[in-house]
């Protein structure tokens, strides 16, 4: 993955409207609402200019939004859950989108769930990783904004956390110290082989 050439394909609001992608692998990613998703996947595209709209608040992306890396890989940001502004209307509209997505998309391979270091999984996470597991995909955890603790906070949180999300390979990602990149696509490209 070199992320030469990344471009947005297209923002998805209904099951019916998934673009067909000449079967290319496609990333998911996923996870809470202000996990840093957008952010995150900048970082990942090494783009100077953002081309996933980053937002001050939480429950923005609201749709899935495709992007073509290389004309090799999809990526795919999928809305963030657990934003309590938000509808019950429309919150279930989009658990309907992210669940079609996740059963019906052969071409799914890697799901990125990112959870934020300095919180604990709550049943929300816990329910949305059961619900990716049941449908088999490959997923990586993404700890996040690893900037934002010390050291040790970081070693008891990152036991916290896989203490209860267990047996997922996991990387440390930090988009402001330049740290997890290089180890988030290398654990990529072995689940893409």
């Amino acid at each position: 993955m070199k992320f030469q050439n990344v471009q947005f394909i297209t923002t998805v609001v209904q099951t019916d409207s998934l673009p067909f992608l000449r079967h290319l692998p496609e990333i998911a990613v996923v996870g809470r609402s202000n996990v840093g998703k957008s952010t995150l996947l900048n970082h990942l595209f090494g783009l100077k200019k953002s081309l996933v709209k980053v937002s001050s608040t939480p429950g923005k992306t609201r749709a899935l939004n495709f992007f073509n890396v290389d004309e090799k890989y999809i990526f795919v940001d999928l809305p963030g859950y657990g934003y309590a502004a938000v509808s019950q209307q429309e919150s279930q509209q989009w658990g309907q989108l992210i669940e079609h997505y996740l059963r019906e998309r052969a071409s799914l391979k890697v799901l990125l769930f990112l959870m934020d270091i300095r919180r604990q999984p709550t049943e929300e996470d816990m329910q949305m990783l059961q619900w990716i597991q049941h449908y088999q995909t490959q997923t990586l955890l993404v700890l996040t904004k690893i900037d934002k603790v010390s050291q040790s906070e970081k070693s008891s949180q990152t036991k916290r956390i896989t203490d209860r999300i267990k047996g997922l390979p996991y990387v440390h990602y930090s988009s402001t110290k330049n740290e997890g990149r290089k180890e988030l696509i290398a654990l990529m490209r072995e689940r893409l082989v």
